[in-house]
């Protein structure tokens, strides 16, 4: 069995520019990307957040970083590129994770308002507010 890095998609939205929101959010993207995925914290390479520019109360890697067994991940945040009528209060994620599962089976996580983001990817809805694709 041959292991690849391989990238796994998400994004959310908050309700307002507080610590507790991001956090609630952020935790909720990861409980679920992680769950989709079957991910474990010592097979990831690297984690990108980025954050639109209306959110500025608290770092999601900082969120991130108190997660079991993610101490030792490699944690990034950018801010998102501001685009013309784009979503707000938006965060986004890129993990990058050794697995030997082909990049066709992970699972892209789209929650709350992100699931708009790409509806191509809105194929398997397990709850109303959240889109995964593998």
């Amino acid at each position: 069995m041959e292991w690849k890095v391989r990238g796994i998609r998400g994004a959310t939205t908050v309700t307002d520019n507080s610590h507790q929101a991001i956090k609630k959010a952020v935790s909720e993207l990861l409980d679920v990307i992680e769950t989709q995925n079957q991910l474990n914290p010592e097979d990831i390479v690297s984690v990108t957040f980025t954050a639109t520019e209306d959110l500025d109360s608290v770092f999601p890697a900082a969120i991130a970083r108190q997660r079991p067994r993610w101490e030792n991940v490699p944690l990034l945040d950018v801010q998102q590129m501001s685009v013309q009528n784009s979503l707000k209060r938006c965060i986004r994620v890129l993990i990058h994770v050794n697995t030997p599962k082909p990049q066709k089976e992970m699972a892209h996580v789209y929650l709350r308002d992100a699931i708009n983001l790409r509806p191509d990817w809105s194929l398997t809805h397990t709850s109303p507010s959240i889109s995964t694709h593998s």
